[in-house]
């Protein structure tokens, strides 16, 4: 009889071991596994923080330039805005030419004028001409000269953005 309690306790030992062998092979497997999912942790557990970080600074950069977006609006706030301003410039432009060109055309023709007076049969006479045979010219030789303008030459007259009536180009 001994013997076959000894067997039912060699038998419960061996079971025993076998039970103890597959606990400690469980524990070691949760160990790695928790060891596992401790390094994700530690993975995500930085991203959030460098997420968290990039968000805190994307949220000054927002604030940064919301205070320079209003500080910007408060100095344009009595500005006209440049389409505004063309707008009546171009009107101004297309009102001015016109009539700019009307003045320098009557300056033209009253130079036109002043300058025929000057010629033979124009009919004003300031003196007489040779032709004529006058008594202003006689004994006297007027000799009719013509002077040339004094322009500066070239490369030291200065550029001009007008034309021959000094009206803007357009």
């Amino acid at each position: 009889m001994m013997s076959n309690i000894e067997e039912d306790i060699q038998k419960a030992q061996e079971e025993r071991d076998e039970q103890k062998r597959k606990h400690c092979q469980l524990l070691a497997q949760f160990e790695a596994e928790k060891v596992e999912e401790n390094s994700k942790l530690q993975l995500a557990l930085t991203a959030r923080d460098a997420a968290l970080a990039e968000s805190q600074r994307a949220l000054r950069e927002v604030c940064e330039l919301q205070q320079q977006l209003e500080s910007t609006n408060a100095a344009l706030q009595d500005q006209v805005p440049w389409n505004d301003i063309q707008l009546v410039l171009d009107q101004a432009h297309g009102d001015l030419v016109p009539t700019t060109t009307r003045f320098w055309n009557t300056v033209d023709a009253l130079q036109n004028k002043r300058l025929a007076s000057y010629l033979p049969g124009s009919g004003v006479i300031h003196a007489d001409w040779p032709e004529q045979g006058g008594l202003a010219t006689q004994g006297h030789e007027f000799p009719l000269s013509f002077s040339e303008p004094t322009v500066p030459p070239l490369d030291q007259q200065e550029p001009s953005a007008t034309n021959q009536h000094g009206s803007l180009e357009g």
